[in-house]
């Protein structure tokens, strides 16, 4: 069984590489417009973004590990606080704020195209 402090340090890591692939992608995690239209498109084009990725396209590589990065810390931090860690997502804000950006965002997306559908 993994320790909440080992798996908290891995979240603490795992936030600085979200961050460092936000800054080289250009993506500002404070501005909602920036990344949300992220978050559409890495829903939209993921499969494309994999082909460029895998073509040598460093930008679509980037985008494919962010996505990636932030399925891994969602799963961390469902280790580390509990299957219901969701409803304290504000808390984890301050502490991962580029993640929480991103998170809320997909989320959002995937509501919309949810509804979208129905």
């Amino acid at each position: 069984m993994h320790s909440r402090d080992f798996l908290q340090k891995d979240a603490n890591e795992l936030e600085l590489e979200i961050e460092r692939h936000c800054i080289g992608l250009g993506l500002d995690c404070s501005d909602e417009y920036q990344v949300r239209l992220f978050a559409h498109e890495m829903l939209q084009n993921m499969e494309q973004l994999k082909d460029a990725a895998n073509k040598g396209d460093r930008s679509a590589r980037a985008k494919v590990e962010l996505f990636g990065m932030v399925l891994m810390m969602h799963q961390a931090n469902s280790k580390a606080f509990g299957s219901s860690y969701m409803t304290q997502f504000d808390g984890l804000s301050t502490k991962e704020p580029a993640w929480t950006a991103l998170a809320k965002a997909l989320g959002s997306e995937l509501e919309s195209r949810n509804l979208d559908e129905e």
